[in-house]
């Protein structure tokens, strides 16, 4: 009897349970999507209420038949269900179930992730931290900035919303003299164009290692024309992009000092190995949103000549490691690539 590669057999999500000890807070992601084939299940997790509806309602179905293998055959299944405009939700949605797939195929094969993507993946992954509630002026901040810049991670980032444009250079100069190093600083969409000019023509140049996501969306333009004006100033841009094509052109036009897409809202695994050979042809340097961390940390470890330190959400990866089996924690500035099948971790349902 001829061998018959597996195919998916059954997509279906799944709610998380919240523990006594752990119970659920706001914000909590509380679903997981579960794939299965041959009485093996891959599963991706945990996931917001609304791109896990996509994948029940919707996306699910496309994938039923399908080779667990394909992984781009499926992803232009996925696509093309959602249509020429999908974006957000819906790119969202099918990341999810992509990395379900991968999960899948890593535990069909009994090989990790990242050793389904290439032959020798790092055994261990850098990352930076990212610390964005702590309030820059208050009185505890710079105990709180020299603590985790002592945890050994690549460099750490943090956040200043909006304020006056004095007032950004002064705090983000000063965390830099706290942390020992240039840090990066997340402006969270509240700059605009104005600001940022101001910020750049006063800012010492070895403080901040970038400034990401300056402006309120993510106009192509608007970052061209802002590249031009605050001309020195480095600039990361990424996590709200969907589309490949995208990609392509802000990496060419605005030439960003760091590209920060998240693995699963860009699409999944399967679209991420495209957009970092984006970023590795246009030279632009990668280090992965950290909404993503798992299949990032998969990701870095297979292509680390491409992605360098993965975001860790200091305050939030934790909350969503609760609904995991066992943690994936820095140490010393690194994680450890989870050796199990699969994305190597199980999700608790």
């Amino acid at each position: 009897m001829a061998f018959v590669d597996p195919v998916v057999d059954r997509v279906r999500v799944e709610p998380l349970e919240a523990s006594v000890a752990q119970p659920w807070e706001p914000g909590d992601s509380r679903f997981a999507v579960v794939v299965e084939s041959r009485g093996v299940a891959g599963v991706f997790g945990p996931l917001d209420e609304l791109p896990a509806a996509l994948v029940a309602t919707r996306l699910g179905q496309s994938a039923l038949g399908h080779p667990v293998a394909d992984h781009s055959g499926l992803l232009r299944t996925l696509l093309s269900e959602l249509g020429p405009h999908a974006a957000g939700l819906g790119r969202w949605a099918v990341g999810a179930l992509d990395c379900a797939v991968w999960d899948l195929h890593g535990r069909l094969a009994d090989l990790p992730v990242a050793a389904l993507l290439c032959d020798r993946p790092a055994r261990r992954v850098p990352v930076y931290a990212s610390w964005l509630s702590v309030d820059l002026a208050s009185a505890s901040a710079a105990e709180s900035v020299k603590a985790t810049a002592g945890e050994g991670f690549a460099f750490t980032k943090w956040a200043l919303r909006e304020a006056e444009a004095s007032e950004l250079v002064r705090l983000a100069e000063r965390t830099a003299a706290w942390a020992k190093h240039s840090v990066a600083v997340d402006a969270l969409g509240t700059w605009g164009t104005v600001r940022t000019v101001e910020v750049a023509r006063s800012l010492t140049p070895d403080a901040v290692r970038w400034v990401e996501d300056p402006l309120h969306r993510t106009s192509l333009d608007a970052y061209a024309r802002l590249r031009e004006q605050a001309a020195g100033l480095p600039i990361a841009v990424g996590e709200r992009l969907a589309h490949l094509e995208e990609a392509a052109e802000l990496l060419e036009s605005c030439r960003p000092q760091a590209f920060t897409f998240d693995a699963v809202w860009c699409g999944g695994i399967t679209e991420a190995r495209d957009w970092l050979g984006l970023a590795l042809g246009a030279q632009v340097p990668v280090h992965l949103h950290g909404r993503g961390f798992l299949p990032a940390v998969h990701l870095a470890a297979a292509f680390p000549h491409i992605a360098g330190a993965v975001e860790y959400q200091m305050e939030w990866e934790p909350r969503r490691q609760r609904t995991m089996r066992g943690t994936l924690r820095p140490d010393g500035g690194h994680v450890a690539l989870p050796d199990l099948p699969g994305l190597g971790m199980e999700v608790l349902r």
